[in-house]
């Protein structure tokens, strides 16, 4: 009979509750690595779900997720009309929020008055009170080009041409409810899904206009007191220009109201067509900045998340090396236990190495099985996680690679004292 799988039934309890302790910390490992795999994806879906090779945006600005950048509507057909573009839309963008209180999971309240506890001598009152409203990024685009949402999980997609949105589930919406943005009314007449931004707040379409109005559009208590100072810049013409003066402030008004911008223009290019190419050509002769689609998701990506990316990382490598030495000290107090029993039966004239693979093959057992059930663990509470977290089975099985190495590794210094165990010991010699 294997001599690993004897001494693992002799010391059951000790050394299965071993092994969910390793399976707890690797449980947390994994789930690191899926909240980095989940930081990454949401930094990458807007652009990889709009589809655009490139994203032109005001000249000198990174925008227009990581940057306000500001364009002239009409200035998108002069990109739709360049050679090699087959498709220019353009796109409006801009993080608003409602008055509507989050729904957040069992986990989500959880992590909220852990955090209360953890950070009550850090913060002052009223600062962590939990969210009364509804964040989210409203994207703005022209019905039938690019940048429209994905798919449709529920409802419908937009078909009238105002007051319709299309909302992810993360916001909490449901098809057919009002909400109020900008100064006009919204239906939510459809539901995305998996749609969010690199802040993990989540995404609801609409028209290019109503984007237009719920971003740029003012206050009309603002808009009043926006009006009136213009005109009153225009009274000293009056009196020398009286027919001159009333056109002129009703005009300067109108541009101080006006919507008519985009953030950005969403293009793709004719197939068989070089992306830098076209990129190249529209600086050139537009002035202004372009961006490949990897270069957007890369200020997304090591902009605001590279910190914590870097952190997360390293963590996840601080912990892995934890769960090598638990295994390491785990497996050298079970070879101190049994020094007795190893020189008995080195004694005997058992084989050194019948010996030293019973310590590999328990390491091997509780590195593998460990891995095997946190990775379970966490795949059954990753959904309640407030922001996405995804550990694929990749990663679960470079984690697994992983650990077998480090349980090999961890094994040394038993097998080592397994070695320097003297056969005469059992006699009292030596």
């Amino acid at each position: 009979m294997n001599l690993a799988i004897k001494d693992v039934r002799y010391h059951g309890l000790k050394f299965y509750s071993s092994t969910i302790g390793v399976s707890l910390l690797i449980m947390v490992v994994v789930a690191i690595g899926g909240i980095i795999r989940g930081v990454i994806l949401d930094s990458a879906t807007i652009i990889d779900k709009t589809g655009a090779n490139l994203w032109v945006v005001q000249k000198r600005t990174l925008g227009p997720f990581v940057e306000i950048s500001r364009l002239p509507e009409y200035i998108y057909h002069s990109i739709a009309a360049m050679p090699g573009v087959a498709q220019a839309s353009p796109i409006v963008t801009a993080w608003e929020h409602v008055a509507v209180m989050p729904h957040p999971t069992r986990l989500m309240k959880f992590m909220y008055m852990n955090t209360l506890l953890n950070t009550a001598t850090m913060v002052k009152p009223g600062w962590m009170a939990i969210p009364k409203v509804q964040r989210f990024v409203v994207i703005g685009y022209e019905p039938g080009r690019i940048g429209g949402p994905p798919v449709i999980v529920a409802g419908r997609g937009i078909e009238a041409s105002h007051y319709e949105i299309v909302a992810d589930v993360k916001t909490g919406f449901h098809v057919g409810q009002h909400l109020r943005l900008g100064n006009f009314d919204y239906t939510v007449v459809g539901l995305t899904k998996n749609v969010v931004a690199f802040t993990a707040d989540p995404v609801i379409y609409t028209t290019l206009l109503d984007a237009q109005n719920i971003i740029f559009q003012l206050d009309p208590d603002l808009f009043r007191s926006v009006r009136s100072h213009v005109e009153q810049d225009f009274f000293g013409l009056s009196a020398t220009r009286p027919r001159l003066a009333r056109p002129l402030a009703a005009k300067a008004v109108k541009l101080a109201g006006n919507t008519r911008f985009i953030n950005a223009i969403a293009v793709k290019v004719q197939p068989g067509v070089s992306a830098r190419a076209v990129a190249k050509r529209i600086r050139r002769w537009q002035h202004l900045q372009v961006y490949t689609a990897a270069q957007a998701v890369n200020m997304q990506l090591m902009g605001s998340n590279r910190l914590i990316l870097f952190q997360l990382a390293l963590f996840r490598d601080i912990l892995v090396l934890i769960a090598g030495l638990v295994i390491g000290l785990i497996i050298y107090n079970f070879t101190l236990d049994k020094l007795h029993e190893i020189a008995m039966l080195k004694l005997l004239g058992a084989p050194g190495a019948v010996v030293y693979r019973m310590i590999l093959q328990e390491a091997l057992f509780m590195g593998i099985v460990g891995t095997l059930v946190g990775s379970a663990l966490e795949l059954l509470i990753e959904p309640y996680f407030p922001r996405r977290v995804v550990a694929t089975p990749g990663d679960i099985a470079q984690m697994l690679v992983a650990m077998t190495l480090v349980a090999i590794l961890a094994s040394v210094l038993a097998v080592r004292k397994a070695m320097r165990v003297d056969p005469r010991s059992v006699l009292g010699v030596g």
